[in-house]
């Protein structure tokens, strides 16, 4: 048996799939479709080159949070234009990294206070200049 690039595996489980799948899913079927045994750490190492793999390859399209073959769509439904992006989009940032953190079983990382923290830019004042420490 020939081994291929985990990606080509990719590719075979969406070309049988007849629609989307999220990422879990693809990447799920992928690893069974491959019969690639893998500790935890190389799961999560292989879990994020596929990630980057389908997000670079033009055969992948991510439509609406799911993956699928670029093919099957036109250019418009699989391509985002620059003025079509929100700058209030990063707020789903954190919603996103919470839900790869709970696919991945990791625990939220615990908010640091930062209201304590000195600011080198801002010329000090008297008062702060008396605080003892």
């Amino acid at each position: 048996m020939t081994v291929k690039p985990f990606v080509e595996y990719a590719y075979d489980v969406l070309n049988q799939s007849k629609e989307p799948l999220t990422f879990k899913d693809l990447f799920d079927k992928t690893l069974e479709l491959s019969a690639l045994e893998l500790s935890a750490n190389d799961l999560k190492l292989k879990m994020s080159k596929l990630y980057t793999s389908l997000s670079v390859d033009e055969r992948f399209a991510n439509i609406d949070g799911k993956w699928d073959l670029s093919s099957r769509y036109t250019f418009s439904q699989s391509h985002k234009r620059v003025d079509d992006f929100d700058e209030d989009e990063d707020e789903g940032d954190e919603e996103e990294q919470e839900l790869l953190r709970q696919e991945l079983g990791e625990e939220k990382e615990e908010e640091v206070d930062q209201s304590d923290d000195i600011d080198f830019d801002k010329p000090q004042t008297d008062a702060d200049e008396d605080e003892e420490f």
